[in-house]
């Protein structure tokens, strides 16, 4: 998958919805900002953004997200235009140990919403991918530190390298 896929109306190859997928690049440093530049632009236009973040690690990018900042290990945000030039925030935070969410997923008005399961969409790319294979879940978690319940869940599901 891509960090970014986009959705366009066919007719008049107007861009509706830019799908955001957030990697460790554009979550810290100048990729961050260089991000947040972008991420400005697009909300400053009548398009649908959608930011998936499945990193714990790193600054998240909206203000809807970072102030004050959630007590979440991800986070969906589907941030909606409207005609108006008016913008609604949808979140959904999402712990590691939780399933990933179906959301309504924003197209031209008036259709109506898809609903996009997120879980299925990657538990498919993990196995067309043959991610059970190539990634070692018994070594240290990546940085940063697991939350505490989190944390024993991890213990509880994820045998430990003897």
């Amino acid at each position: 998958m891509r960090e970014n896929e986009r959705v366009y109306e066919t007719a008049t190859d107007t861009l509706v919805t830019s799908i955001e997928i957030l990697s460790p690049a554009n979550k810290r440093g100048e990729g961050l900002r260089e991000y947040q530049r972008k991420r400005s632009r697009l909300l400053r236009v009548e398009i649908h953004l959608v930011e998936i973040d499945l990193l714990r690690g790193g600054t998240r990018p909206g203000r809807e997200v970072a102030e004050p900042p959630l007590d979440t290990d991800y986070v969906i945000v589907v941030n909606r235009a409207s005609a108006q030039s008016t913008r609604t925030s949808e979140i959904w935070p999402v712990a590691l140990n939780e399933e990933l969410p179906t959301f309504p997923f924003p197209l031209l008005y008036p259709d109506a919403d898809v609903l996009l399961e997120l879980g299925t969409v990657f538990q498919q790319i993990y196995a067309d991918a043959y991610y059970e294979l190539r990634i070692d879940y018994t070594g240290t978690v990546p940085a940063p530190k697991l939350r505490l319940a989190i944390g024993v869940w991890w213990e509880g599901v994820v045998p430990s390298k003897q």
